[in-house]
Formats: C-alpha cells, structure tokens, sequence
C-alpha cells in the first residue's frame, strides 16, 4: 500500500499534549491523522461533532451530591494532569497578553 504524505501545521504545545494522550494508547500522531482521515471517507462526514459547549458556574445549592463529587474529581485530575497554573503566573500572563493589572 501506497502513502501519500500531508503537512499539517499545528501549535506545538497542542501537538505535544495529543501525542501524550496518544502515546499512552499506544497510538502515533500519524496513526491518529490517518485515522481521522478514513472516519471523513468512511462517514462521508466530519467524524467529531462541533459544538461550542455551555460554560455555566458551579453553584453548590443547584448540584447533587454526584455532580460535586465529579467537580472535585476533575479539579484534582486537572492538577494531577499539570493542567493548572498558580494564580502569580495567571497573573503575569494577564498583564503580558493582555494589559491587566491586579
């Protein structure tokens, strides 16, 4: 079988994450395009629903027990993950792209 190869320009830092994610199941990033790219022929469609999901804010009264529990479990996951930052660098980072100062 044949290949043909594709440049595909993406921002590292996202690349680096999904080749993490992929490495774990045992998948390369070439493996996951090609992937991708048989689901569109196969669907004859855009394999991913697109949506913008809805932000709404935590309101402890309004959550059941579960909910909670679920917030709490993927807060610790984030932090575990190395997908948090300290309030000074959320603060440095305002000010630098965007001129706030707290």
């Amino acid at each position: 079988m044949s290949t043909e190869a594709v440049y595909v320009e993406v921002e590292p830092e996202i690349k680096h994450k999904a080749e993490e994610i992929l490495n774990r199941i045992g998948m390369s990033y070439s493996m996951a395009v090609d992937l991708f790219t048989r689901q569109i022929v196969l669907r004859r469609a855009f394999p991913v629903e697109l949506n913008v999901p809805e932000l709404k804010p935590l309101c402890l009264g309004s959550m059941t027990e579960a909910e909670i529990d679920s917030a709490i479990q993927e807060g610790l996951d984030d932090v575990e993950a190395g997908r948090v930052m300290p309030l000074e660098k959320v603060r440095e980072e305002m000010s630098e792209r965007y001129g706030f100062d707290f």
